[in-house]
């Protein structure tokens, strides 16, 4: 039985609260370990909410861009996608989920981390990009 709808809308707005620090950051923060265990929640219910997710993945190569996109993907419940060749170097990786495609080009800004675009087609403010957060987040079990 899910939740009735004021009771949603309340866990999503915290979620929201808990992720807005994380809305523009350049480079992710340093998390301890019960603060990542509350970013991983915050994000994984702020997609229950919505229709699909966006990830950003900026990394100082292929190999660890992609084991981030993986793990970002399984948390999330995607399926494991090709990101395409492989490139030399810092990448860019983009994912998305309504598509179900990757996009991967060479990057040669300082930034690091994965953005998240979380997408919803009935409620705007839930529409909001955060990041970046640590490529290696879910890279330790989910709450």
């Amino acid at each position: 039985m899910g939740l009735p709808d004021s009771a949603n809308s309340d866990r999503l707005s915290q979620a929201q609260e808990i992720l807005a620090p994380f809305s523009g950051l350049h480079s992710p923060p340093l998390l301890e370990v019960a603060e990542a265990d509350q970013v991983r929640a915050a994000l994984l219910q702020l997609a229950e909410g919505t229709d699909y997710q966006m990830f950003g993945i900026l990394a100082d190569h292929y190999d660890q861009g992609v084991t981030a996109l993986h793990a970002y993907c399984q948390a999330f419940g995607y399926d494991r996608p090709d990101p395409g060749a492989r490139i030399t170097g810092p990448i860019y990786l983009k994912f998305n989920a309504n598509r179900q495609s990757c996009y991967i080009d060479s990057y040669t800004e300082e930034h690091r981390g994965v953005l998240i675009a979380y997408q919803s087609l009935e409620d705007e403010q839930l529409n909001q990009t955060y990041g970046h957060f640590p490529l290696n987040l879910f890279d330790q079990p989910c709450p």
